[in-house]
């Protein structure tokens, strides 16, 4: 692919609306004119995510902060949940963790490659979950909460 010239280079800097080409005109392959962007192209291009979708994400996110206080809450003054309250707390912060992960990091988004380093690195963590449960649980010395 040939370079620009100098010349285009000086316009594009100082009149940039004007110049056809340059990024958010039409042609540059920034508009939606070339399809939805809700599949994947094969490309790598930056998806762009509507405000709307950050919205909704973050409505969720202080909806599931309200579950969170609501489980904590229920646990302290009406039902105790006893052994249940940790797995409870845990798939609250799964679902935060998802949304976060996958909307605003946009791993929905990303390439096969990113979305395999971000399935490993759950794996990972949930191997030292499991190691340091293991760990805790096989103690015979360490006294279990209510016991």
């Amino acid at each position: 692919m040939s370079q620009p010239s100098p010349q285009r280079l000086t316009s594009q800097l100082e009149t940039p609306e004007r110049v056809a080409g340059n990024v958010g005109q039409a042609g540059s392959g920034t508009e939606p004119e070339f399809g939805p962007h809700d599949e994947d192209h094969g490309d790598d291009h930056t998806h762009h995510v509507a405000m709307s979708t950050y919205y909704a994400v973050f409505g969720l996110l202080m909806v599931l902060l309200l579950v969170t206080v609501g489980a904590w809450w229920i646990d302290q003054n009406m039902l105790p949940l006893g052994r249940f309250s940790t797995p409870v707390a845990m798939a609250i912060a799964t679902a935060k963790a998802l949304a976060i992960v996958l909307i605003f990091m946009h791993v929905k988004f990303s390439s096969r490659l990113v979305q395999i380093f971000a399935c490993t690195g759950i794996v990972f963590v949930g191997i030292m979950f499991m190691l340091t449960f293991n760990d805790y649980f096989t103690r015979g010395w360490t006294p279990l909460a209510g016991h």
